[in-house]
């Protein structure tokens, strides 16, 4: 799994949303007054398989129907802090994938020896994308787990008048590191690999802590999304990153496609450069 730069990237901000007000301006509200607190996260199958999924929050199923591959939920309320997060197959009970968010001191890579770990959970009243994706590698540790989970945080802040806002992330498993670019043009995102998302800022841990101040990052930064021209009939490619030969997409074209002004994109490659199913990209609105 790679996850890694995915579930490290909001520690620094936590106390930003936690500590804002007081437990007692909570307590001091009669009970049918208080906002539900939840966390609102929008579900995507970017699987490989065909086969559609339902996703749960540990045993409550949360999608009201079967996702299809290549699409996503509305923004749906569920389970925030330490949440497990589940997907079924189809018509079957059995979990595919099944990973715990929050509750963990360090970040821990799942390998053979070591089940994931993730440090950062979901937020209460903010807004998360969660994606099923196909594995680079099976772990022999925990075999069922066929696919991996994804989360990231959504700065859905509306982009200045005349952009659009997209992020660009890397779901195929035998794909190299890529630059998303404007056909025949400048980079939006480069040297994306897979389970990553452009952009994104590692954070380091040193003894199960991240550091207090990571120059230059702010939660606006976290998810992360760019600003670019809104317009129609746009045109993108995707190039490998070490020798900037063009990698073809099929199915959902790059070409001739609208991202209309004042909408928040998620853009993401899944399936495979050579092999089955042929490698396709899906746009995604989160506004």
């Amino acid at each position: 799994m790679n996850l890694k730069r995915t579930t490290l990237l909001l520690l620094t901000f936590l106390p930003t949303v936690f500590f804002s007000c007081s437990k007692a301006d909570y307590l001091d509200i009669d009970a049918g007054d208080r906002t539900p607190l939840s966390a609102k996260v929008k579900f995507v199958n970017a699987r490989a398989s065909l086969t559609p999924v339902n996703f749960y929050d540990f045993t409550r199923k949360v999608t009201p129907a079967l996702l299809q591959r290549n699409t996503s939920s509305a923004y749906l309320e569920t389970q925030f802090g330490k949440v497990q997060y589940n997907v079924t197959e189809g018509t079957g009970a059995s979990y595919i994938a099944s990973y715990v968010f929050g509750g963990s001191a360090n970040f821990i890579q799942e390998n053979n020896s070591s089940s994931f770990a993730g440090p950062n959970g979901p937020i209460a009243d903010f807004a998360h994308t969660l994606f099923t994706v196909k594995k680079r590698l099976k772990s022999s540790l925990n075999s069922n787990n066929a696919d991996s989970l994804i989360l990231v945080y959504d700065d859905l802040s509306l982009p200045a008048s005349g952009k659009a806002k997209i992020r660009f992330a890397n779901f195929s498993p035998d794909a190299p590191h890529v630059d998303f670019t404007y056909a025949g043009g400048a980079a939006v995102f480069s040297n994306v690999n897979y389970g990553d998302f452009g952009g994104q800022v590692v954070i380091p841990y040193t003894n199960g802590k991240a550091p207090a101040i990571v120059d230059g990052l702010t939660w606006k930064t976290l998810g992360p999304f760019r600003e670019i021209d809104a317009g129609t009939n746009l045109n993108f490619q995707l190039r490998n990153t070490a020798s900037e030969a063009i990698i073809n997409v099929t199915g959902t074209s790059l070409s001739g496609i609208t991202l209309e002004n004042g909408k928040i994109y998620t853009i993401f490659i899944n399936g495979q450069v050579a092999g089955s199913p042929d490698l396709t990209a899906t746009i995604i609105t989160h506004n």
